[in-house]
């Protein structure tokens, strides 16, 4: 559990925002907990203190043995069990059992349980929502239910980008609503926390059933994972990513010679059909590889360009060739992908892999 530290409530440990006052919740280190071995399951002990088990078990024996047995004779007790039970005050809402009605949240548009005042995902306020509250046994109504005229209003949800964690597994999922969607570090929830995120870093949209996502000139750019085997024209400037690796494509520009005939030196050799760059900044460059006519391979243990510590580069990476006078970039079966950056905007096909930031996504629609 997460004890927030303004108003001291217990919230989960994967809440973002207090359920009690809506303040941000501190983040978990990510060390497991340790439990003490001697404590026996189904038997509290005082928090601080740690509990022997065949100590416990012998004194509880011991306080059985030496209880007094009470006896009530059959009538008696066929009179109790007549009585009327008396139930205890019900819990307040925010310690009530969570139900299986939600109420979709007017900022981010997670499903937040209806007995929640804040979002869990976001921290809105879900009062400020709604001036009325449906009657528990007609869920139905909340949907409808009256809003204050200031409070943004659910639109309809045409799909999702999926959190991808680090291990592969799947995380929280943002919500793509049918008009455009803006997302960067201003939207909040999950972009928040990474700087790597331009305020206003992509826009995602709707085409017809197509969505497509809009690169809002952000400093680390949008990237789209192409599929292996699948070959993808490079032109010039074009940006891709392999591992931790950003590279950059520049297609032979020769330079005209001078009026007494004189070339430049560095100038194109014509039996290479471009260059590919690492870049190390906006606008620096580290070393640059040329692509023969029959192309490169690049990888972590094999190829013509080799990564050797980047650990998310697959031993035979991806490979840059020329086909009919064009170059492409053609995924081998890398493990981790190859990702190509969106120069302006792109569709994004279902199940298509984004990479924003430092976080990867994947869209479900």
């Amino acid at each position: 559990m997460i004890v927030c530290s303004r108003c001291s409530k217990e919230n989960q440990d994967h809440y973002k925002f207090c359920l009690g006052c809506g303040a941000e919740l501190p983040r978990q280190s990510g060390k497991p907990r340790t439990f003490s071995a001697d404590t026996p399951s189904g038997t509290p002990s005082s928090p601080g203190r740690t509990t022997n088990a065949p100590q416990a078990r012998a004194a509880q024996s011991g306080a059985l043995a030496s209880a007094p047995q009470l006896e009530m004779d059959p009538a008696s007790f066929q009179s109790a069990r007549s009585e009327p039970i008396e139930m205890a005050d019900p819990l307040p809402p925010e310690l009530a059992p969570l139900g299986d009605q939600t109420w979709p949240c007017a900022h981010c548009g997670a499903d937040v349980p209806e007995n929640f005042r804040f979002c869990h995902v976001c921290g809105h306020d879900l009062h400020e929502q709604a001036s009325g509250k449906a009657p528990a046994d007609a869920p139905e109504e909340r949907v409808s239910a009256p809003a204050v005229a200031d409070a943004p209003q659910p639109a309809t949800v045409r799909a999702r980008l999926l959190l991808i964690q680090p291990d592969g597994s799947e995380g929280e999922s943002f919500p793509l609503s049918a008009s455009p969607t803006l997302i960067g570090r201003s939207t909040g929830g999950i972009f928040a926390n990474d700087a790597y995120l331009s305020p206003e870093h992509a826009e995602f949209r709707f085409e017809g059933d197509q969505l497509v996502v809009k690169d809002l000139e952000s400093l680390n750019g949008v990237y789209i994972r192409i599929e292996p085997d699948v070959p993808i024209e490079l032109f010039d400037g074009s940006i891709f990513r392999v591992g931790q690796e950003i590279l950059r494509f520049d297609a032979p520009i020769a330079l005209d010679s001078a009026a007494d005939g004189t070339q430049h030196m560095g100038s194109p050799h014509r039996g290479y059909v471009g260059r590919i760059s690492l870049l190390i900044g906006r606008e620096t460059t580290g070393n640059s590889y040329p692509i023969p006519p029959h192309g490169i391979h690049l990888g972590r243990e094999r190829g013509d360009v080799v990564f050797l510590e980047d650990g998310y580069v697959s031993g035979l990476h991806c490979r840059v060739h020329s086909e009919v006078g064009h170059v492409f970039l053609t995924d081998i079966g890398s493990s981790n992908g190859t990702f190509v950056r969106v120069s302006n905007e792109s569709y994004v096909p279902q199940g298509t892999f984004v990479l924003m930031g430092q976080q990867l996504f994947r869209a479900e629609y």
